[in-house]
Parts: structure tokens; sequence; C-alpha cells
């Protein structure tokens, strides 16, 4: 790989973004889902129409979705974990579109 020097300062940007985030962040591959359930007293508020809501967190293990339910207490922090995710996977979109346009300078000028 040549010097960071010889990279755009938009791709320096985002690969000190994508380190930082790596370092500093915990992350999480998944999607949260809100989920609206009935305990089934017929009583509750949830019998009228008023369901119980909760978070969901889908993630793949071993190839299969699987979905994990978040408890109260622990939903900002999976929240956060998610988000960091995608502002990982956005500077690495940057740094992926940096080397194509790179590629597609150097074939340029190369001849086959």
């Amino acid at each position: 790989m040549k010097p960071r020097s010889s990279l755009s300062q938009k791709e320096r940007s985002a690969r000190s973004k994508a380190t930082k985030l790596l370092h500093d962040s915990p992350f999480i591959i998944g999607s949260l889902v809100e989920m609206a359930n009935t305990c089934g007293k017929p009583n509750c508020k949830c019998a009228r129409g008023d369901k119980h809501k909760s978070w969901c967190l889908a993630v793949r293990d071993q190839g299969k979705r699987k979905m994990l339910h978040i408890p109260h207490t622990l939903e900002d922090e999976v929240f956060q974990c998610v988000n960091t995710y995608r502002e990982l996977w956005k500077e690495m979109e940057t740094i992926s579109q940096a080397n194509v346009e790179r590629i597609t300078l150097v074939k340029k000028t190369v001849k086959v």
C-alpha cells in the first residue's frame, strides 16, 4: 500500500474514522426490530389492542437469522452498537469507492 499521504483527504478521513470506531466502540452487525405483542391476560391493555412494545435484535448466527429480545435496560447500549456498525459501514463504503476510483485511473493508463 502506498503511504497515507498519497491518499485523498476523503479517504484518509474515512480510514481514520473507521480505525477509531473499531478501536473505541463496540459494534453489532444486525438490525433492530420493534415488536408488538400481547401477553394473554384478559384484562390487560394489550387485549384491547394497545400491544406491549419491545425491541429485538435481528442477527445472523451460522447463516441463520435469529431474533434476540433486548431488555429495556440494554436498549440504549444495543442501539449504540448497531449505530456504530452503520457508521463503520459508511466509512468502509467511502474507502472502497476511493479504491475503485484509483483502480479505474490506473486501468486507463495501463495498456493491455
